[in-house]
Formats: structure tokens, C-alpha cells, sequence
């Protein structure tokens, strides 16, 4: 410890600028951009069609000949139906980004809402 000390005053620097702390700012925002997120939406819809199916009849022996003809099946439309999903893209808006100025240096903040100033802590 005292070699660095040592060191140090021969280089000429001071010994007590040395000591860190911290420094509580507060930063005007000179612009602020919206955060925007793309997002897929899936809206459900039913697709219907019909569909001709034939279902075999059993019939009597006697009905058969009454009815002087064979009836080998009886037509029944059924209509089916199936959910399909259309995609969909849009923006959506997720934040702001708070744009603040210290001295030749810019940075940012993300945030829920347009900010006014931007509170950062500074260690030196």
C-alpha cells in the first residue's frame, strides 16, 4: 500500500483526489422515440363445407318388394366444420426511449412513459 502511494506522488498525482464516490444527477431528455414490438396475432375462424355421405339402410324383405325396386343406400348431407387460425401482424407500442445529454456524451433511457429528466448515479 505504501509502494502505490509512493508511486503515486512521484507521478504527481494527488493522493487525496483519489477517493471514490458517487454522484446522484438529474438530466434533462432533449428527445424521446417510441419503443415499438411487432406482434403475431392468430384470430380463429370457422371454415364449414358439406359433404355427401352415403349410409346403408336395412330394410325388410317385404318393404322391398313393395317398393318394387331396390334401395341400396340412402344420401344424407353432413356439413363439417374445422377452426383455422389467420395470422396477423401489428405493432405494438412498448415503451419510450429517453434520450438525455452528458457533455459530449449521449444515453438513454427505456421507460413506460415520456420522461421529463433522466435521475442517473455517477461513480467516480
Amino acid at each position: 500500500m505504501n509502494k502505490m502511494i509512493l508511486a503515486l506522488a512521484v507521478m504527481g498525482i494527488s493522493v487525496a483526489g483519489l477517493q471514490a464516490g458517487t454522484v446522484k444527477c438529474k438530466f434533462p431528455v432533449i428527445k424521446c422515440e417510441p419503443v415499438w414490438k411487432t406482434v403475431i396475432k392468430k384470430i380463429p375462424h370457422q371454415e364449414c363445407w358439406e359433404e355427401v355421405q352415403k349410409s346403408p339402410i336395412k330394410y325388410k324383405a317385404s318393404e322391398l318388394c313393395e317398393a318394387s325396386g331396390v334401395v341400396v343406400a340412402k344420401k344424407c348431407i353432413v356439413t363439417k366444420c374445422k377452426t383455422v387460425y389467420t395470422s396477423v401482424e401489428e405493432k405494438v407500442l412498448v415503451g419510450y426511449k429517453n434520450y438525455a445529454k452528458c457533455g459530449c456524451n449521449t444515453f438513454y433511457k427505456v421507460s413506460n412513459c415520456k420522461l421529463k429528466f433522466i435521475d442517473t448515479t455517477i461513480n467516480y
